[in-house]
């Protein structure tokens, strides 16, 4: 047993002044108290100051500001939401995050969440086989808003992210009917113009479209588009000018190997789901001695860096995927900071970059 008289008392806890936290050379921890103390405001004062400096009077806002700079607070973002209720916080989830695809849908997202003073949390949603009912995979309760990327039908993501009441941005799926802020890209008019660039001089018979997952809606409105393109030719595509698999270069050589004898001697076409099934197609072909682009001519989507380090460089539908984050998270703050905003759908153009893999020699 302690005796109370022989322990010392606790000094009383002390805010420190701007001059006091300027001398501390940043070994002592500055709390939103002491800016406030020091500053002769309010805690909420100071937050808005952060956060909001329009609602505050420029005199007030310099004297804060002043303390801020001497005592070198540095807000932390967690703590100023239980008094702000936002935590500065943007959440994205991507059905991956490997590849150059994703790296720069994030690579804009990040970027643009930076300039308007948010910080972004990314997420993957797990694999078709290990999806449940509810994976939890959003940290709902550390974000103010979330985009989310919407592939297939299958995703859980939507239904997560709808049911925690946030604001939220769908990419890749147009839901603004249903609700739902979405951007898309021009996947119709992409394709179009990949094919009617391959018509040219690929005799519509002979042109083919290698798809990803046939559950993927990138791929549905691609092959969908591939069709109605072919058709307005004057030509019926047949069952086998379509093809599903998956967005892998494997799946593009394993195609391949199976269609290249089939299409016997003449000039062929390929217009690829993406850039790796197009280099699959590539490599397949450079094994079998099929030339580019003499009997072969190949269009891929994306128009990622692979494009222009193969050889022959690959002709390309380009997506702009830095922009696709970066809108999407404009309009997901545009969301955040205006509930009542109409919902809208952003759709974002494609468009063709012609290079070697797809142009008769002259």
């Amino acid at each position: 047993m302690y005796d109370a008289r022989i322990m010392p008392k606790p000094a009383p806890k002390k805010h420190l002044s701007a001059k006091e936290g300027e001398s501390a050379g940043g070994r002592v921890t500055v709390s939103i108290h002491d800016v406030a103390s020091a500053a002769r405001v309010s805690i909420a004062t100071v937050s808005r100051v952060i956060n909001n400096p329009h609602l505050v009077s420029a005199r007030t806002a310099a004297r804060v500001q002043e303390v801020i700079r001497k005592t070198g607070y540095a807000p932390n973002p967690f703590a100023q939401g239980l008094i702000t209720r936002s935590s500065r916080v943007l959440g994205i989830a991507l059905p991956d995050i490997h590849g150059e695809f994703y790296s720069e849908l994030l690579r804009g997202a990040d970027a643009e969440a930076r300039s308007l003073g948010y910080h972004l949390l990314v997420s993957s949603e797990p694999r078709r086989e290990d999806r449940g009912p509810a994976n939890g995979s959003l940290a709902f309760g550390l974000i103010d808003g979330i985009a989310v990327m919407i592939t297939d039908a299958a995703s859980n993501l939507l239904k997560e992210a709808k049911g925690s009441l946030l604001p939220t941005v769908v990419l890749d799926t147009d839901l603004h009917a249903k609700g739902v802020d979405s951007l898309v890209v021009d996947n119709a008019g992409g394709t179009r113009e990949g094919v009617n660039h391959l018509l040219a001089s690929v005799p519509a018979s002979s042109l083919y479209f290698v798809g990803g997952p046939e559950e993927n809606f990138d791929a549905q409105q691609r092959a969908s588009a591939f069709r109605a393109a072919v058709a307005a030719s004057g030509w019926k595509p047949r069952a086998d000018q379509v093809s599903f698999g998956d967005y892998t270069s494997e799946w593009g050589e394993r195609w391949a190997e199976e269609h290249l004898k089939a299409t016997g001697k003449g000039v062929f076409g390929v217009l690829a789901g993406n850039d790796e099934i197009a280099i699959g197609v590539m490599q397949a072909a450079s094994q079998a001695g099929v030339r580019i682009p003499d009997q072969l001519r190949l269009v891929g989507f994306d128009d990622t860096r692979l494009a222009t380090l193969i050889r022959p460089r690959l002709s390309t539908v380009r997506v702009p995927m830095a922009e696709v984050g970066a809108a999407s998270i404009r309009l997901l703050v545009r969301r955040i900071e205006d509930r009542e905003a109409e919902i809208t759908c952003v759709h974002l153009p494609t468009s063709l970059v012609v290079r070697e893999s797809s142009v008769p020699r002259a």
